[in-house]
């Protein structure tokens, strides 16, 4: 609303206009001409008309005034445009027109006018010529705005204005050829190129006669829609819209009419203007308002200089509702500007134009924002300006926004590309249009599938905005090296314990149609939330084609749009990627328990539906419509219905199965033997049989017959099975020396006679050349079992083998010369005699082999003796081979297991071992004693480059010695920040402190106070933290330099008051020093328990560091921020660990003669 002001020829009270707006002089002309034959009564008449205030329906221009022909200043063109508040008006009776009461004076104030008349030139040097005006369309119609009555006006459209008159008189004196109405009537007449001799300036005059019953004009250039109006009555009414974005102008005219034709002419020539209009403007909007909406936009993080459209729209109502008297009130909220940023649509109310300051307010009403991706249905109205655009977030019920707008179809244009570009491999459309065809045509723009990984985080991130989810709380990672690489790897969030429904989706969506991965891994990322899960509001996600465009329902007999969510991602992932052949599931459900009961009739009773992993895969590979062939289905309990999609999908060879592994699927004896009996179908595709971990037992004899059936079989894993009894071998000898084997996993299966002869025939044979995993954990294995195993292993002439071998917690007694692989694990080996140790010592002096063996948990009669330490320092000192060591030992409530304080002598063997690359030195109980012996080794050696050494009961002094070592060493990658060794330091502390006090009985001598514990506690995990800080620091600088970075590029990661030693102070001297330094305070609690409780909370960064490793074949995209070469994105260099069993069985070894002869 323009603001009044006073003019300067009379102080009376001037009437305010709700429709005022600018003057014409601010708009371009469509037609150029000018006519310089213009009379002297023309200029007068020019000259009265600029002493008048403009009609309410003018608009100043929106963007910069050019300079006028003869040199006029823009600033003059300015004050011609300033609108002016006008007096009132003085008739006594109702006016010719509502208008009139409200935005014009009455005749008898005219001649006062006279004396504010504005330059004669203005309106001429802007341009604006009356001569040439272009008159489109005209003719008689009813109109009404909002709160006022109806009323008969003649209006005229030309191509730059739509302009009301009191009568056709009025018209006419304007517009000279205009015609006549014929037989007394006001027609309206359609003139496609008439130029009227008037004066559009005299449209503007209310001081001549043809002004005095006062005429409006709308910009078409204002317009922001027109509309038909669906009010049930019995006439047409067109409405109009219009904004003025100068003074604050929103309103709207309804023209009525009793004829449909005539109705429809004059909304296809309103519309048709108010386009062409629009397309040839200058500027389509003022900068203070692309300013605001850019504000906007950079609030909400969506804005993008290339990605940035604005329009006008009128927001309608759902319902047609009857015009009130506050309709312009409401009018004013319902207009928006509709933004398309990066990500989302945004609808901004306009803003408060009539700022006192001049800057845009943001409205209070509330904005919307909507995920371009989430878009399901898009309606364009050929009759007139209307749209209807609906978005739908998952489980919710769409948000359908009736729209109007003149610029309707470049919004759909707009609107589609942009949707394209977020979703650039998405082939099909998953949303509704109904409108012209060449939109579709014309939203096709050029390929924007320049990104890594096919633009997934692109898609990624347009799917998390628009379901109202942190992008940052996804982590993901891409592996390299896999069998089908490269693999996709969801790991688990960042900030919250598991991954919401709608953050499963955007990703799996994400995923849809990708053609860079050829496998996907949802291993331990729970997926329960959208088992079961129907979205009863929409099933437009659901995959209902193949790519080729075959119809599921009609030639499959598949309906995913039936089933759950669940079912629909997994199906569209398999369905809608052609490169993607593996699939990883593993513990996905772990809250999954079948419902399998029936009733006693035998009728089904609550059946179960089955994981829906195996419902919506197997399907397609029994129909050959998809290309994945190995699924990971380990961890899932499975059920009846499940085995009702996978026997049928085995028993087809077209499926061309090359995996199903289903360990831990709680598999009974019907379910295991179906499988085992129809995997023989898939026996010219099949690579991997992995039944571990099931219940159920296994009929030997059935088994042997199957397998004898299979040719390509590469790895099997028959772990912890149950069979039926027999002497016959598990698997055949004949049989097994067919296969390339490369793992073979019997653990936990007590294997009798033959099958070790069996295994060792195989392993002898030039067909296991290929084995890399061997795994006979738990199976009853003696040391002779063992010594036969690795002489059948063994090839003359040849160093050990590629192959690591794993027989923890079996009766190792025998030993073997040089004849072993290179990956040994002898966990939980309880040693009767200490000679049976020493033996095993000696012979890893000189044995050449090994690479790295595992022998944590060793059970000795007692601690180790001088004899056996020295063995073992030995070792340290000579063996060239070894690179992974597992010494740890064992502490829980039933056994203790560890080597004693003889190790701190060992361990100095280390100083000049340059091949060992990790130590796993834990539970040994090294103390402060070991911990200086460590310092000494870090100091020395510089080949050592992962040391875990944690719960080892070392308290800050040992420490801070262990750090000041590695200021010294630029090797070492991995070493822990000793955490629970710091809490078990505070609860000694805590211990002594108590002692103390008991210990103090004379009143003379001040007890300690909380308040002194307080001080200890503070100083202790102060210091302690101080020496995580420089270690974290010494560790980063140490992975710098191990990742190419010279000493330049990181002498500012460390200081040079880091580098220097810190003093090491023992819990006495802090103690002493807190005693030196208090005085006695009022009582509280202790600390301590709170400390302890907050342990963990101690450098947060390590666990980034160690879980952001920086292996060759990973590349965690989520967490990378560009190619950015700081050094705090410098991740860990980490050697693969040892992995330890879950559940694992002590066996003792007899007294029998000698142990380990390793040596040749």
């Amino acid at each position: 609303m323009a603001p009044s002001v006073k003019e300067t020829t009379g102080g009376r009270r001037k009437s305010l206009n709700l429709f005022s707006r600018g003057s014409l002089a601010g708009l371009t002309q469509i037609n150029t001409e000018q006519d310089t034959g213009l009379t002297e009564e023309s200029s007068k008449k020019l000259k009265k008309k600029l002493g008048r205030r403009t009609s309410i329906f003018g608009l100043g221009s929106t963007g910069s005034l050019p300079v006028s022909q003869d040199g006029t200043s823009c600033t003059q063109v300015e004050r011609c445009e300033s609108p002016k508040a006008r007096l009132k008006t003085q008739q006594k009776g109702r006016p010719l027109s509502v208008f009139g009461s409200l935005g014009k004076r009455s005749v008898n104030n005219e001649d006062s006018d006279m004396t504010t008349s504005a330059p004669e030139t203005c309106l001429q040097d802007i341009g604006l010529h009356p001569s040439h005006k272009t008159v489109l369309y005209h003719g008689e119609i009813q109109t009404t705005t909002g709160m006022f009555r109806k009323k008969k006006e003649y209006l005229v459209l030309t191509d730059t204005h739509l302009i009301r008159f009191k009568n056709y008189s009025r018209a006419s004196d304007d517009f000279p050829l205009i015609p006549p109405p014929t037989g007394g009537r006001s027609n309206s007449v359609r003139q496609k190129s008439s130029t009227s001799a008037g004066s559009v300036q005299d449209v503007q005059s209310t001081g001549s006669h043809a002004s005095s019953d006062n005429e409006n004009r709308i910009p078409l250039a204002q317009i922001v829609c027109v509309i038909k109006a669906e009010d049930g009555k019995p006439f047409f009414t067109t409405e109009v819209v219009y904004l003025d974005e100068e003074y604050h102008g929103v309103g709207s005219i309804q023209l009525i009419l009793h004829d449909r034709k005539e109705a429809e002419l004059w909304q296809t020539s309103i519309r048709g203007a108010a386009e062409k209009s629009r397309l040839i403007a200058q500027q389509s909007y003022p900068p203070r308002v692309i300013n605001y909406l850019v504000f906007a936009l950079e609030k909400e993080e969506d804005y993008d200089s290339t990605h940035f459209q604005i329009f006008r729209v009128v927001r309608r109502a759902s319902a047609s509702k009857t015009k009130s008297s506050d309709e312009l009130q409401k009018l004013g909220s319902a207009v928006y500007y509709l933004v398309v940023g990066l990500n989302r649509v945004h609808l901004i109310p306009v803003p408060d134009f009539s700022s006192s300051s001049g800057q845009l307010v943001f409205p209070k009403g509330n904005r919307c924002t909507y995920g371009i991706v989430s878009l399901v249905d898009l309606k364009l109205s050929y009759e007139d300006d209307k749209f209807e655009v609906a978005f739908r977030n998952p489980l919710s019920p769409a948000e359908v926004l009736d729209l109007a707008a003149s610029a309707t179809p470049d919004i759909a244009i707009c609107l589609l590309k942009a949707w394209k570009y977020l979703k650039p491999l998405w082939e099909d459309h998953n949303f509704n249009f109904s409108g012209p065809r060449n939109v579709i045509f014309l939203s096709e723009s050029a390929d924007h599938n320049n990104e890594d990984l096919d633009c997934f985080e692109r898609t990624l991130v347009a799917y998390c905005l628009a379901y109202k989810v942190t992008p940052t709380n996804i982590q993901y990672a891409v592996d390299w090296e896999a069998e089908d690489a490269p693999e996709f790897q969801l790991w688990r969030p960042r900030y919250s314990k598991m991954y919401s429904r709608a953050e499963l989706l955007a990703i799996m969506r994400a995923l849809r149609y990708n053609e860079f991965f050829r496998s996907i891994s949802f291993k331990d990322i729970d997926l329960h939330s959208l088992h079961g899960t129907i979205d009863v509001y929409g099933n437009e996600n659901a995959t209902l084609e193949t790519r080729s465009g075959i119809s599921l329902p009609k030639y499959f007999n598949l309906r995913p749009h039936e089933k759950s969510i669940l079912y629909q991602e997994i199906q569209a992932l398999a369905l809608k990627s052609t490169r993607l052949r593996r699939l990883n599931f593993t513990n996905t459900l772990p809250r999954r328990r079948p419902r399998d009961n029936f009733d006693i009739e035998g009728g089904e009773m609550d059946q179960d539906p089955g994981c829906e992993i195996v419902g919506a895969l197997l399907p397609l590979c029994q129909n050959q419509i998809t290309n994945v062939t190995w699924i990971v289905l380990s961890g899932i309990e499975l059920g009846e219905t499940d085995l009702d999609f996978l026997v049928p999908g085995l028993h087809k060879p077209q499926s061309k199965i090359r995996a199903i592994e289903l360990s831990r699927c709680d598999l009974t004896d019907r379910g295991i033997m179906q499988l085992v009996t129809h995997l023989e179908r898939q026996n010219t595709t099949l690579e991997l049989i992995d039944l571990s971990g099931n219940p159920g037992r296994i009929s030997l004899q059935k088994f042997q017959g199957s397998m004898s059936r299979f040719t390509n079989i590469r790895s099997l894993n028959l772990s912890r099975t149950s069979w039926t009894s027999g002497e016959d071998p598990l698997i055949l000898p004949e049989v097994i020396v067919t296969w390339r084997l490369e793992e073979l996993c019997l653990n936990g299966i007590v294997l009798n006679e033959q099958t070790i002869d069996s295994v060792s025939t195989y392993l002898a044979s030039e067909m296991s050349d290929y084995l890399r995993l061997l795994q006979m954990e738990q199976c009853n294995l003696s040391g002779e079992h063992v010594a036969i195993l690795m002489r059948s292993m063994a090839r003359d002439g040849q160093g050990g083998r590629a192959l690591e071998f794993n027989v923890s917690g079996n009766r190792v007694e025998k030993g073997i010369a040089n004849r072993t692989p290179n990956r040994l694990y002898l966990r939980m080996i309880e040693f009767t005699k200490e000679d049976h140790f020493r033996q095993l010592l000696q012979a890893l002096r000189t044995n050449t082999t090994i690479k790295c063996l595992d022998i944590s948990k060793a059970s000795l009669p007692d601690d180790a003796g001088a004899e056996t330490c020295e063995c073992l320092r030995a070792v340290f000192a000579s063996n060239r081979t070894l690179e992974e060591l597992d010494i740890s030992g064992e502490q829980s409530h039933l056994e203790v297991t560890r080597f004693g304080i003889g190790l701190n002598h060992a361990l100095t063997g280390l100083e000049y071992n340059d091949t060992l690359k990790l130590l796993r030195i834990e539970y040994q109980n090294l103390g402060l004693e070991g911990a200086n012996t460590l310092s000494s080794v870090i100091e020395k050696n510089t080949g050592l480059t992962h040391i875990l050494c944690e719960h080892n009961d070392i308290n800050l002094q040992g420490f801070t010695t262990i750090v000041n070592a590695v200021a010294k060493n630029n090797t070492i990658l991995e070493l822990p920040f000793l955490q629970d060794d710091q809490a078990t330091s505070l609860k000694r502390m805590n211990a002594n402190i108590c002692e103390t006090r008991r210990r103090v009985s004379k009143p003379t001598k001040r007890e300690m106070t909380p308040h002194d514990v307080d001080a200890v506690v503070r100083i202790l995990n102060e210091r302690w933290e101080y020496e995580i800080e420089r270690l974290r620091k010494f560790l980063e600088r140490n992975n710098a330099i191990a990742n190419g970075h010279s000493i330049q590029d990181i002498e500012d990661v460390v200081s040079e008051a880091e580098l220097s030693p810190t003093i090491a102070l023992s819990d006495k001297e802090i103690l002493s020093q807190v005693l030196s330094n208090t005085t006695p305070k009022v009582e509280a609690k202790n600390p301590v328990d709170e400390s302890l409780n907050l342990k963990f909370d101690i450098e947060y960064a390590m666990g980034n560091l160690i879980h952001e490793n920086n292996s060759n074949n990973m590349e965690n995209s989520r967490n990378s921020n560009g190619n950015s070469q700081q050094l705090q994105n410098i991740s860990f260099l980490k050697l693969p660990e040892i992995s330890s069993l879950g559940s694992e069985i002590l066996f003792g070894l007899d007294e029998t003669k000698s142990m380990f002869s390793l040596d040749s």
